[in-house]
């Protein structure tokens, strides 16, 4: 009877095995840390660094990415269980590749589903924003946000542009998350 278990395991793990390597594949991700033009190219760059990864396109303007990738270098353990190729977990890996690949600047989610002509566009007057990390700062206060599909600053107007659910967010939670944050908004 062992002898059958140990067979049947063995032939598990090898179908298991052949599957992985076996399984390409190509999804479309939200990418966080899009916060301006310029920072497209430092996806591309973070991405290119990963061997696991390939980026097959990049839209700056949704913050949206489509990778390929094959499954047996995304799940590393020596025996993956079912659960490990359940789709959530094969995007934490990418995640986690994207993430240590740019020094967390950039993160990954799955794409919120919400149709383009559901959100809201919400314009928020931000302060100083002469510098790259002062950019970032005010974008990314707003990008982690339930309901916040996206976001960019603008240093010329000074400006952030925020594309929310409008059931799930507004304008006035924009602003308090980023008073919380201590980030300076002109007086209106």
């Amino acid at each position: 009877m062992n002898l059958a278990k140990n067979l049947a395991a063995i032939l598990c793990a090898l179908v298991l095995t052949a599957t992985l390597r076996a399984e390409e594949q190509t999804t479309t991700v939200r990418v966080i840390g899009i916060s301006d033009p310029g920072r497209v190219e430092d996806f591309r760059t973070a991405v290119k660094s990963v061997p696991e990864l390939q980026l097959m396109s990049v839209d700056g303007d949704k913050a949206s990415a489509v990778l390929r990738y094959d499954v047996a270098a995304i799940i590393t353990k020596p025996k993956p269980k079912p659960a490990d190729l359940a789709p959530e977990k094969i995007l934490e890996q990418i995640n986690s590749l994207v993430g240590k690949a740019s020094v967390n600047t950039f993160s990954v989610t799955a794409p919120t589903g919400v149709a383009e002509d559901k959100l809201a566009k919400v314009e928020i007057k931000v302060g100083i924003l002469d510098c790259k990390g002062c950019r970032y700062g005010a974008y990314i206060v707003i990008a982690k946000l339930d309901g916040v599909e996206r976001a960019t600053v603008n240093s010329a107007n000074r400006t952030l542009t925020v594309w929310i659910d409008p059931v799930k967010s507004n304008k006035e939670a924009l602003i308090a998350a980023l008073k919380k944050a201590r980030v300076e908004l002109p007086e209106s």
